[in-house]
């Protein structure tokens, strides 16, 4: 059979462009729009009829894609990696924006069930039990992104941060670092309370090395950096290491410290967790956790592919480990 990647491969042009082509979804120039025509002719490559198609599977080819924010850095590689392989096995994408509201989520994912569509991913970080509850019996096929409990009835994938933040408090202990301040996610939210937890437990193996840390609570939206930044600027004290629960927070506090002549790493050093694109671009680079969400977003859209095909097949569950990536905002703690 015919993919779009043998298509895009002959008109030299993305898998993306060739969807765009035959579905008719987005413009197209007319040189390239040209180009993809002509593969599909050298290739026979026939449109299918989408209605016909439907009708004889009982299947819409569509699915969904649940997600908090999408100006979130963190959601980009997720998407594409979702996006990709369903283009290719001929499946829409419909993209709902919950905006951190759990019942926006609800209410998305139950919309998305009376549109018929063939299943949902939800990659959204304020999953939690009620949500699951009210979703759990609504007939639809469904892969939950980054949701850690156990025999809920439902395909799921989740990162393991233990290894990844116990790996940056040791990194700190070792350069000498005592006064530590975590910045966490809204503790509403369980992925907020599972790094918390982790950063807790990984501090308390170096408990004969008294450590201290003090915990300010964050959210996850952009400029949260700035405002905790500025929080941090008004302690007595200022800590010798910050770790934060996401890059783009420890981004926004660098910057904020940096404009009132904090150095860093020589003043204090700072790590973040996701390793967005953007953790590397910044000066200095940024010394994260790194979370394979491309990776991620392939097996949500392999786990919900398998369930449409096979509805009693026994549920998937995959989990992803987690690793320090070390750059330049961290460095011995100051005398």
């Amino acid at each position: 059979m015919v993919s779009y990647k043998d298509i895009a491969g002959i008109a030299k042009v993305s898998t993306t462009t060739v969807s765009h082509v035959i579905n008719e979804t987005r413009f197209v120039g007319p040189e390239t729009r040209k180009r993809v025509r002509e593969a599909m002719e050298q290739l026979n490559y026939t449109q299918p009829n989408l209605l016909a198609k439907s009708l004889l599977t009982g299947r819409s080819n569509t699915i969904g894609l649940v997600i908090s924010d999408i100006r979130n850095p963190f959601y980009p590689e997720v998407i594409q990696g979702i996006e990709e392989i369903a283009q290719k096995e001929g499946y829409n994408l419909f993209l709902n924006n919950t905006n951190y509201g759990k019942e926006v989520a609800i209410r998305s994912i139950k919309a998305l069930a009376g549109r018929r569509i063939d299943g949902i991913i939800i990659a959204a970080s304020q999953i939690d039990n009620k949500l699951i509850r009210e979703i759990f019996d609504i007939g639809v096929n469904i892969v939950l992104v980054d949701w850690e409990e156990k025999n809920i009835g439902m395909d799921n994938l989740y990162f393991n941060y233990k290894p990844g933040i116990k790996e940056v408090v040791d990194y700190l202990v070792s350069l000498g670092h005592r006064d530590f301040l975590f910045i966490s996610g809204p503790l509403g939210i369980d992925t907020s309370n599972i790094r918390l937890s982790c950063f807790k437990e990984s501090v308390e193996k170096h408990q004969d090395k008294m450590i201290s840390y003090k915990i300010i609570e964050g959210t996850l939206r952009i400029g949260n950096g700035k405002k905790i930044g500025k929080e941090i600027l008004g302690l007595k004290k200022m800590p010798t290491a910050i770790v934060c629960s996401n890059d783009i927070t420890a981004i926004g506090i660098m910057n904020e410290l940096i404009s009132n002549n904090i150095k860093i790493p020589e003043d204090v050093s700072i790590t973040g967790l996701d390793n967005i694109r953007l953790s590397e671009l910044v000066n200095p680079p940024l010394t994260t956790i790194e979370l394979d969400r491309y990776k991620i977003g392939q097996t949500a859209i392999e786990f919900l592919l398998n369930r449409i095909e096979d509805k009693d097949i026994k549920v998937q569950s995959k989990v992803f480990n987690t690793k320090m990536i070390k750059r330049k905002s961290v460095a011995k703690a100051r005398k």
